[in-house]
């Protein structure tokens, strides 16, 4: 298997990025603790600095299990055995190969170079058992949700401009394999790239979905005549989960220490320090309301395979009364920079409309977390 370069732990890795294709702000980290601090990357876009912390990953990650393992090995196993050697050397690594497992963006790989290799490199044949392996690891909703996301990329290649003429729904995403797929030890899939970030950690029948990165640009489009929306569950669910609250509890759920422009735990973001909780206690909410925010974290734990889901939703639930829900900037479904958080013991679901390069609206990014199972690990070290 290859080995990347590695850094020693805690070291800093600083990239120069430009910024092409995507929003305005289409950086990855958030203003600081202080009111209406706007992102240092932010602005008319251009130049920006993506800085990854390396850290050293553990297995013992805090999952619930009902991982489909047996199944994914086999996928992959299929998958692998479609490639020549110089094909593979280029999707395999080690699975203590950490700081390739945390190079994932929601840049485009052109400025943010991912490890494996381009779909677009691949055979038709080769293409159909790469996406077999989603396939099998996801549940239906989240396999379609990764299709419509890199259909949006094809989209963004038609309209061009502003740099966007250079995405496509093969041409921008990578297929990577960390470790030996193993019922008994650890090993990763990882998959993405503009827009998209899939990080599936097994380990025995435990599995871990994150560090999960979805969006879209454009919200909404057509292909071969039918309107396409990436991300319109995790959309409607989290304007939904605020529009339930009445007055009192909206301003209770404000966050009051900044305003953002973006994620505050996006790519890079690696440390396992998280912000300091806000907003609005769960446990102040009525049954209804408390309904619409597990709907809303159902839209992004509901990715994984059916049985896994079902087991992570809940663990999710168990904690809800301890889970906070708040906004920032603006509560608006289409408002620029509207931001929304949902923040448990576990979980951590980040969601933002950003300005687009490429169109003259709003678009999407969402990052989901989880505290003590990202990378199947259950704290960065």
């Amino acid at each position: 298997m290859r080995k990347n370069l590695a850094l020693a732990t805690g070291a800093v890795l600083s990239a120069t990025l430009v910024v092409s294709g995507c929003g305005s702000s289409d950086s990855t980290s958030s203003s600081s603790p202080s009111a209406q601090q706007s992102n240092s990357q932010g602005g008319s876009g251009g130049m920006g600095m993506q800085q990854v912390t390396a850290v050293n990953l553990n297995t013992d990650g805090a999952s619930p299990g009902g991982a489909n393992t047996a199944a994914v090995v086999t996928a992959v196993k299929a998958f692998l055995a479609t490639l020549d050697d110089t094909e593979r050397k280029k999707v395999e690594y080690d699975f203590s190969d950490n700081k390739s497992r945390q190079t994932w963006s929601n840049f485009p790989a052109t400025t943010v170079p991912r490890e494996g290799i381009e779909m677009s490199a691949l055979t038709t044949a080769q293409q159909k058992a790469a996406d077999a392996v989603l396939q099998v690891a996801l549940s239906p909703s989240g396999a379609q949700e990764d299709a419509d996301i890199r259909k949006a990329d094809n989209e963004l290649n038609r309209l061009g401009g502003q740099g966007a003429d250079g995405f496509g729904s093969l041409k921008d995403y990578y297929f990577a394999v960390y470790g030996t797929p193993s019922t008994t030890q650890p090993f990763m899939v990882q998959f993405g790239g503009h827009h998209l970030a899939r990080n599936l950690t097994y380990n025995g029948d435990k599995v871990s979905q994150t560090p999960q990165f979805v969006g879209s640009e454009p919200t909404s489009f057509k292909s071969d005549g039918t309107t396409v929306e990436p991300v319109k569950a995790e959309s409607t669910a989290m304007f939904a989960m605020l529009a339930g609250l009445d007055a009192k509890q909206k301003k209770a759920a404000e966050i009051t220490s900044g305003t953002f422009d973006d994620l505050v735990m996006g790519p890079g973001k690696d440390s396992g320090t998280f912000p300091a909780s806000e907003g609005l206690l769960a446990s102040q909410l009525t049954a209804a309301q408390k309904k619409l925010v597990t709907a809303a974290i159902k839209t992004y734990a509901g990715d994984l395979n059916d049985t896994a889901a079902a087991k992570l939703m809940a663990k999710y639930e168990s904690e809800l009364d301890k889970t906070r829900i708040g906004w920032s900037n603006n509560t608006g479904p289409t408002d620029e920079n509207s931001y929304i958080r949902i923040d448990g013991p576990s979980v951590w679901i980040e969601f933002i409309n950003t300005r687009s390069q490429s169109t003259p609206n709003i678009h999407y990014h969402s990052v989901y977390r989880d505290k003590t199972n990202d990378y199947g690990s259950s704290k960065p070290k």
